[in-house]
């Protein structure tokens, strides 16, 4: 546990501070900015979309220095249909100095991505399937571990060679109406006609959607799914999703569901925290000698405790245990420091 000792503004006991050996997850944020993330989210005065950017804000200024990030949304922002495989708005690359955390600040990286996710704006229909794709070259070309997370609110679509019947039809499921007919009434809205030759565009593309996540983790990237409100209708798919990008929850749904925007940024910090922060901490070099070593959280000393505060598992690896590590899990600590020099604080 913390020691009761307030943090010593000079700094860490110890002349020599021992790295630990870092290898920041990539973290991509994959951002469904359909017509329907337009709608109001409730609880709030903001829309889906413009929920699902503060939120981010919120996750990323607590855990963004421990990862590398990025951000893509879709459907892409060029293109006639609306349909076309999203956009990378930013490259996946290491999040800002964690002083910018400690202070409760937006860092120069991060105020780029909620620039970018602001003006790219909604539009469109929700094609996952390509998107996905269409990223897994840069995804799998990263190196260390790699995650994505998909935002959406409602079913894939946009596969332009799906045929569906009302069963399977996004205007049907839904119970709208489309290009001038009530989807409730026995009408197909999604069978093509003279005047609507793209209907088939709005059938329900999962097999293409659950394939590409599975395709991804084959390839060593997991993907995590979050529903935002309008994609309840879907919740088999996003469970078949979530179980194909090996990221499954243990509760029911398998994924991850969010009605306001307490449970959105809850869901976020989840999963960032389960990428971002370890409670195991591999040091680059063992130190000379061990009971002359502390750790520290954001300058204030943890005390040695083999149940709520910290203890070496071998000579060069440190074990955060109990309260602490639950700490270092909730995002509350901004950075982990290991130094020599002085006597271990045991309690």
């Amino acid at each position: 546990m913390l020691s009761d000792a307030q943090a010593d503004p000079s700094g860490p006991c110890g002349e020599q501070r021992i790295p630990a050996i870092e290898h920041p997850p990539n973290l991509s944020f994959i951002v469904d900015r359909s017509a329907s993330m337009s709608d109001h989210f409730p609880g709030t005065g903001l829309s889906k979309y413009e929920s699902a950017r503060v939120a981010l804000a919120t996750v990323l200024r607590a855990v963004g220095h421990r990862v590398n990030y990025g951000l893509s949304v879709f459907p892409g922002l060029a293109g006639a249909t609306g349909c076309e495989a999203g956009d990378a708005l930013l490259e996946v690359a290491r999040g800002d100095d964690p002083e910018y955390a400690r202070e409760g600040l937006n860092g120069p990286r991060l105020r780029d991505l909620l620039t970018r996710l602001s003006q790219a704006g909604v539009a469109g229909g929700t094609p996952v399937a390509a998107t996905l794709n269409a990223t897994a070259p840069t995804l799998t070309g990263l190196g260390g571990e790699t995650f994505a997370v998909l935002i959406t609110d409602g079913a894939p679509n946009c596969n332009a060679e799906l045929e569906c019947v009302e069963q399977g039809c996004i205007p049907n499921i839904e119970g709208l109406s489309y290009a001038g007919q009530n989807c409730t009434q026995g009408v197909n809205c999604c069978a093509r006609t003279t005047a609507n030759p793209r209907a088939n565009l709005s059938c329900v593309d999962d097999e293409a959607s659950v394939a590409a996540v599975r395709d991804l983790a084959e390839a060593g990237v997991r993907t995590f799914v979050v529903g935002m409100p309008g994609s309840e209708s879907y919740e088999v798919l996003l469970d078949a999703m979530a179980e194909a990008g090996g990221t499954a929850r243990d509760d029911v749904p398998r994924y991850y569901p969010v009605t306001d925007t307490e449970a959105l940024e809850r869901s976020l910090t989840a999963i960032a925290a389960s990428v971002a922060i370890s409670c195991d901490l591999p040091l680059d070099y063992v130190p000379k000698d061990p009971s002359f070593v502390n750790v520290y959280f954001d300058n204030q000393v943890v005390q040695y405790d083999t149940d709520e505060g910290w203890a070496w598992t071998d000579e060069g690896h440190v074990s955060i245990r109990g309260a602490a590590c639950e700490q270092l899990q909730r995002g509350d600590v901004f950075e982990v420091q290991v130094f020599a020099g002085c006597k271990t604080q045991v309690k």
